[in-house]
């Protein structure tokens, strides 16, 4: 049976995360997913009441932003509280992009998709492996070793070293 002569809907997927701040690896699943889906949302998870994250969720919507431009429209950025499957249905959403860099991660990965696909059927969860040379990168590395004043211009768009440097205060 074929669909001839009904459009589909777009196919909107989310990428949800904290992106404290957005590193390389973000950036090879947000683009690789645009090759995928008619549309993905970078969503910036935040916590008005206990958010512990170095750059605000405006701040961090704003480097991922400048960062994913050239993917415009194909690709935006928003934030939101709450469940990620929630803002998902919200949103119309029928996937939830999740990036996986070692077996360490999948486990976790795996319980929370179950949990999601229990709480709304109707959002499929997409794992995406990190990029092998990419494998290593996390946020709080990042920030760890920026903040010991190290450019990591193969893990980091410059723009994100620029903002973590004058955020830490790091010559």
């Amino acid at each position: 049976m074929t669909n001839k002569g009904k459009e589909r809907s777009p196919l909107i997927a989310v990428y949800p995360g904290s992106f404290d701040p957005i590193h390389n690896g973000h950036v090879d699943v947000i683009r690789r997913s645009v090759a995928i889906f008619d549309e993905v949302i970078v969503a910036v998870t935040y916590n008005p009441h206990k958010d512990a994250a170095l750059f605000t969720a405006d701040e961090r919507v704003e480097m991922i932003r400048e960062v994913i431009r050239d993917l415009e429209p194909r690709a935006r950025v928003d934030k939101f509280s709450g469940l990620s499957v929630d803002y998902a249905e919200r949103i119309g959403a029928k996937v939830l992009i999740r990036s996986l860099r070692a077996v360490t991660d999948f486990d976790y990965e795996l319980q929370m998709a179950q949990m999601n696909k229990q709480m709304s059927p109707s959002v499929e969860t997409v794992f995406m492996f990190s990029n092998p040379r990419l494998f290593f990168s996390s946020s709080h590395l990042i920030k760890e070793v920026a903040g010991y004043g190290k450019r990591l211009p193969e893990l980091v768009p410059e723009l994100v070293i620029e903002r973590l440097r004058a955020k830490l205060k790091v010559g």
